[in-house]
């Protein structure tokens, strides 16, 4: 069953409402002020909603902060652009929007805007504007969210309540590393945060001592590890509630992989979301078979087996690896997305 008008309100009043209460319990009134959805208000919040494929937010920004039902039979795509002529809507897309796809501060003419992939799409735009001059048409968005699931199990108020969480645990992580490094907020995201890696594995004596050892391979390879047992203490949140939200923010993830623990389920959850990824295996030494072969079924992670008194030459051929890895994928998708060019 398709969510209704009822749900989908409730569920940006739940996350706007849990977003003021628990940034006001971590951060100043500036800086919770800057969280990125806070930041959007006040703002006219459009929500639509398709009966076909898919539910969009967008943020318009107004004197005051109101909520806006936009229901549609039509595609979520053409609910957002009710106003094209005929003749944009049956030219190609500019893109196909699949999983977590953000676009910012682009301008493109002559085309459709965009297409979901399917039902797993998620996008953003971040002041984007799409236009067809020769008939005169703009389409401009200060900023959208756009999803390709609008099944009324996806927008309830928990789910909301949660994601208004992982935005605020996100900025507290980000403010936090940034005053470790001494550094402003904005400097250390625009910098440093490219070379965070998230490091994981067990926390037993021998496993930290393991960790604490890759550790220093990685700042010795020019990266800043992150143990997830280190970010900040948060909610109800656990160390794989943690991986979900931190995961996405890191350069890539290295896992020791060579004893059973909790990190097996984070492991999954990195698989998942398809971050790249390297897992290590002291002197070969593989923590389950349930991660065997992963890199023979991704192209996104590397397996290599390391020295646990010396762990730096298999970290530096895994970082190497992951860079080289991530440059293919910067120069593929700019081969398929016009506006990455």
């Amino acid at each position: 069953m398709h969510v209704t008008e009822p749900e989908l309100r409730a569920y940006i009043e739940a996350f706007h409402a849990t977003l003021d209460e628990v940034s006001a319990r971590f951060f100043s009134a500036s800086d919770a002020s800057k969280l990125l959805h806070k930041s959007l208000l006040p703002a006219r919040i459009a929500c639509y909603a398709s009966t076909k494929n898919g539910v969009a937010f967008e943020y318009i920004p107004a004197s005051t902060t109101t909520i806006e039902y936009i229901p549609g039979t039509s595609s979520i795509e053409d609910l957002l652009m009710p106003d094209a002529p005929d003749a944009i809507r049956r030219l190609p897309a500019a893109f196909g929007i699949g999983s977590n796809i953000t676009l910012q501060n682009l301008k493109v003419d002559g085309t459709y805007p965009f297409r979901l992939i399917d039902k797993s799409s998620y996008g953003i735009l971040d002041d984007v504007t799409f236009s067809m001059r020769a008939l005169g048409w703009v389409r401009a968005f200060r900023f959208l969210e756009v999803y390709g699931d609008n099944a009324a199990s996806k927008w309830q108020i928990d789910g909301a309540r949660n994601r208004a969480k992982d935005e605020v645990l996100a900025a507290l992580y980000l403010a936090q590393n940034a005053r470790t490094k001494g550094v402003a907020l904005h400097e250390y995201i625009k910098s440093l945060q490219q070379r965070t890696v998230l490091l994981l594995g067990a926390y037993d004596d021998e496993g930290s001592g393991r960790l604490h050892s890759i550790a220093a391979a990685l700042v010795q390879a020019g990266y800043d590890p992150i143990l997830i047992k280190d970010v900040p203490d948060f909610e109800h949140y656990d160390l794989p509630q943690k991986v979900g939200v931190i995961g996405g923010l890191c350069r890539f993830v290295v896992i020791d992989d060579s004893m059973p623990s909790g990190h097996l389920r984070e492991f999954e959850i990195c698989r998942i979301y398809g971050w790249p990824m390297i897992a290590l295996h002291a002197a070969g030494k593989r923590a389950s078979w349930i991660t065997a072969g992963s890199s023979v079924t991704s192209n996104m992670i590397t397996e290599l087996s390391y020295d646990v008194a010396d762990p730096f030459p298999a970290v530096s051929a895994g970082s190497a690896w992951v860079e080289k890895r991530l440059a293919e994928l910067r120069k593929q998708l700019s081969e398929i997305y016009p506006w990455r060019t």
